[in-house]
């Protein structure tokens, strides 16, 4: 949920100086897949907002990192995804790029 919410806030931010004609003609969007081999789920998360500069992705999943501006964001959420992901489920998580 917290890569979701991210990705809706940063949809909202590129939005801004947008025209309602041209958010309707060219729509920002979240795609979901998922798929199950043998014992393992694949979640998979795709959008088509802005890309994430490379020296954000060196951080992303960082304990309170945010790229957000000063009251909007903890820094928390990708983090604790990151956590809840490899450390209780002991899996294995793919950096984005």
């Amino acid at each position: 949920m917290n890569i979701i919410a991210n990705a809706i806030d940063a949809f909202e931010e590129s939005n801004i100086g947008r025209s309602y004609a041209e958010i309707k003609a060219n729509p920002n969007w979240i795609k979901i897949t998922t798929f199950q081999a043998d014992q393992y789920v694949k979640i998979s998360i795709a959008d088509n907002g802005q890309r994430i500069s490379e020296a954000v992705k060196q951080k992303i999943f960082d304990h309170l990192f945010t790229t957000k501006e000063v009251g909007k964001g903890t820094g928390l959420g990708l983090a604790i995804a990151k956590s809840i992901v490899v450390e209780k489920h002991d899996m294995i998580y793919t950096k984005i790029g």
